[in-house]
């Protein structure tokens, strides 16, 4: 790995990109929601476990609360996860240029290319599953039983990341149960010593829903009750977003390598779980690609593992780095909307006028405080008017169990309430409203969203 230019290349020619993007752009509504979090570091959330929000706290530490801070630990996890599928190829491969193909076919999956700096759970969520795979490779290539350990590790971590990680956890369960190579490891101890630092890893987090009623796990298990019935245009929607993401070519190449004798059985027993469960969700309800992205480095080493030269491989790298530098060109062009809709590349856009509208008419009533009723624009409200003016939802006490509850001293005050639905009827959440302008957010004549404000007064859950 030391000796491959190219290697040290892709690396550092992404994280080059990534973070100059990540100091560009402004954050999205989900972003600015867990920087919120990283304000008041917690054992737990409501929505997500903790990672993302400790990646957060650690970012701003080392450079500041811009940006670049809340985005520094995706940034770095990135190219982590490159590294660590350049290895995991060359333990399987011994080959060098296998290796570095796995490496750029996983950096060049859409997600990973174009979003590599956004601070979402995905980001240590992918790390952690990379690792353990490749913790995992190294105990297949070296036989050293200690690498248990690191697996054990990186699993309980990556269930800190994101709850998707416990297909992880279930498939390594299934391979060591099910397959003769993993029963023959089940009389070492560090596989036994391995799951335990993996559940201790968990304990704060454990304890922290414990605390607060369970409500992570009852949040996010919930939804898998959620079933809507099957569509198949939901359902066809899932499987295209998928191929989109991993790329055209490279989603055919893995294909092709699903039935290689090149790519080692555990690759494919530690996707199966989850791409089964997955399969089967999106036949009851909404599903998308990204709920895949754990598994996407480890689908770049199987293809990677499989392929030969051919037409296809050749192809492969060129089409998936120009769909990325499209999607980015169009994403982020300057001033201009080409990608419309509630999504990353509108979600930060426009903002510098709204904010200045919603601050003066702020100063103009004599608000005291901002009271929102969605948490991404809780998030966003708090990032750039939380220094000036305390911003506060009034809704899902829950998402801010962090924070806790609304001061004492903001109860009687005036505020201004923000939403981005209209309340004809008046602001139920308060005796008085009176209804504000309508601040809109556009970028030139393209109106990205609009946003519905009130003057209120008298919070009728201080009165309880």
């Amino acid at each position: 790995m030391l000796k491959s230019k190219a290697l040290w290349a892709l690396v550092a020619g992404f994280a080059v990109l990534h973070l100059v993007l990540a100091a560009w752009l402004p954050l999205v509504e989900d972003e600015a929601y867990y920087a919120l979090w990283a304000t008041q570091p917690s054992a737990g959330y409501y929505d997500h476990p903790p990672m993302v929000a400790w990646g957060i706290a650690a970012g701003q530490a080392i450079l500041g609360q811009g940006a670049l801070g809340v985005r520094l630990m995706s940034v770095l996890a990135g190219a982590l996860v490159t590294l660590l599928t350049w290895r995991i190829a060359w333990l399987y491969s011994a080959d060098q240029k296998t290796a570095f193909r796995a490496a750029l076919w996983g950096k060049i999956m859409l997600p990973f290319a174009v979003l590599g700096f956004a601070a979402t759970p995905d980001a240590p969520s992918v790390l952690f599953w990379t690792a353990a795979v490749w913790a995992l490779a190294e105990v297949q290539t070296t036989r050293r039983a200690n690498w248990f350990l690191a697996i054990g590790l990186f699993a309980g971590l990556g269930v800190l990341s994101k709850f998707t990680n416990l297909f992880f956890g279930l498939a390594l369960v299934i391979w060591l149960v099910a397959t003769k190579g993993g029963r023959d490891w089940l009389r070492h101890w560090q596989v036994w010593a391995g799951a335990v630092l993996g559940c201790v890893v968990l304990v704060p987090f454990a304890l922290w829903n414990a605390q607060h009623d369970w409500i992570g796990l009852e949040r996010q298990f919930g939804r898998l009750a959620e079933a809507q019935g099957f569509s198949a245009v939901d359902y066809g929607l899932f499987w295209v977003s998928v191929i989109v993401l991993v790329t055209p070519v490279l989603f055919w190449l893995v294909l092709t390598g699903l039935r290689s004798k090149q790519v080692p059985p555990v690759l494919l027993w530690l996707i199966a779980p989850i791409v089964l469960y997955l399969t089967y969700h999106a036949t009851q309800a909404v599903a998308g690609g990204q709920w895949l992205l754990p598994i996407f480095p480890s689908l770049a080493v199987i293809a990677a593992l499989a392929t030969r030269q051919g037409r296809l491989m050749r192809w492969a790298a060129p089409t998936g780095l120009t769909l990325a530098a499209l999607v980015l060109v169009l994403g982020f062009w300057p001033g201009r909307v080409v990608i419309s809709g509630q999504n990353p590349f509108t979600q930060g856009r426009g903002w510098d006028q709204a904010i200045a509208e919603i601050r003066q008419l702020a100063v103009d009533n004599d608000a005291v405080w901002i009271a929102t009723d969605a948490y991404g624009l809780t998030g966003q409200l708090t990032w750039y008017l939380g220094h000036e003016i305390p911003v506060w939802s009034v809704t899902e006490p829950k998402r801010y169990l962090f924070r806790g509850a609304l001061p004492p001293s903001l109860c009687g005050e005036k505020a201004m309430f923000v939403s981005r639905t209209e309340f004809p009827g008046g602001v139920s959440y308060f005796q008085s409203s009176t209804a504000g302008q309508t601040i809109i957010r556009h970028q030139g004549d393209r109106v990205i969203m609009s946003y519905y404000t009130a003057i209120v007064s008298g919070l009728k859950t201080c009165a309880r």
